[in-house]
Formats: structure tokens, C-alpha cells, sequence
């Protein structure tokens, strides 16, 4: 009896240990967009939510801010703001791709929705 409860301790002991060390390295930053509407929302979201690293992105539309989670041993904040920029939308100091945001719908542009 007293041999089993020692094993199941230490498989969770184990088991919380491998837990704590893939969580460690997890970040959530807040990058500043220039998005306009809810497309803008649901591209750059549709696109960040799918890719290797990146736990979870939200967009609020109001403040332009995107909120990013991702694991820092995958990717990096700066690769996350290029993918942003390439989407076709300014990510902090970084600028959208040209053309990229020339080819987003007229809403999407800067200033669209004015």
C-alpha cells in the first residue's frame, strides 16, 4: 500500500515537473496595429492562431491592440510583428508590407473605415 503511494507521488512529482518546464517559457505581449475593422480582426487572427509558437493572438478593434501569446522557444517577437507586417499591418515601429496592404479590401486600408 505504502510502495504504491510512494510511486503515484512520484509520478506526479514527474509529471508536474515536465508541466512547469514546457509552461516556462511562454510570453504575452501587446503589439499596436493600425487595424481597422473586424476583417482586419479576423485575418490577423485566422492567420497568428494557426501558426508554430503562437498559443493564442486577439485583436481588439477599439485600441488596434493585439494581444499575442506565444512560446519563446519557437518564435520570437519580432519574427511575430514581420509575419504581421507581411499580413499587410504595421506591428509596433515595424511597417506594413506595401504591397500586402495595398491588397487588403478598401475597409482594411489605413484610415478605411473613416
Amino acid at each position: 500500500q505504502m510502495k504504491n503511494i510512494v510511486i503515484v507521488l512520484a509520478l506526479l512529482t514527474s509529471l508536474t515537473s515536465c508541466a512547469v518546464l514546457q509552461g516556462g517559457d511562454k510570453q504575452t505581449d501587446v503589439i499596436k496595429t493600425n487595424a481597422e475593422c473586424d476583417m482586419c480582426k479576423k485575418r490577423l487572427e485566422g492567420d497568428l492562431n494557426y501558426r508554430k509558437g503562437i498559443v493564442f493572438a486577439e485583436l481588439d478593434v477599439a485600441s488596434k491592440d493585439l494581444t499575442v501569446k506565444y512560446n519563446t522557444s519557437k518564435i520570437t517577437l519580432d519574427e511575430i510583428r514581420t509575419i504581421i507586417s507581411e499580413i499587410g499591418y504595421n506591428a509596433d515601429e515595424v511597417k506594413a508590407n506595401k504591397k500586402s496592404q495595398s491588397e487588403l479590401p478598401a475597409c482594411c486600408q489605413p484610415g478605411g473605415m473613416d
